[in-house]
């Protein structure tokens, strides 16, 4: 089992990055903080790969905990982009302010994909879980 959910963090991290070459996310220092979590995600990986101390479990505990949160944000602001891109629509001010956010998280307006950072979370979870099965 424990191998199993290390097999599905390495290819959730090398999934995210290849997604994130393909949309060249590294215009702007907000666009490198994905890259910064899928390298703490990858020693995370590492560390509990080879974990042999509670240290090493507790330090990638920390790091998945972090990547979570890297995730949040990352939605967070997708949602944000997308919503000030509903602007330019001439009919989006006679939107009420659910619907407007509601486009926002459907991408029905705007570029930016919000659940595109989930996939950081889902992988973080996954390292979360193979670090409460014992290492055999």
């Amino acid at each position: 089992m424990r191998l199993g959910l290390l097999v599905l963090v390495a290819i959730g991290i090398l999934g995210a990055a290849s997604e994130l070459a393909f949309e060249r996310h590294w215009q702007s220092p907000v666009q490198l903080i994905p890259w910064v979590a899928l390298a703490l995600l990858a020693v995370a990986l590492v560390l509990l790969a080879l974990r042999d101390s509670g240290g090493a479990l507790t330090t990638a505990r920390v790091l998945a905990v972090v990547v979570l949160l890297a995730s949040v944000y990352g939605v967070f602001t997708h949602v944000s982009v997308n919503h000030g891109s509903g602007g330019f629509d001439p009919a989006w001010d006679t939107l009420s302010p659910l619907t407007q956010w509601w486009y926002a998280l459907t991408k029905s307006v705007g570029n930016a994909p919000p659940l595109a950072p989930g996939m950081l979370a889902q992988s973080a979870l996954l390292l979360l879980l193979a670090g409460l099965t014992p290492k055999r």
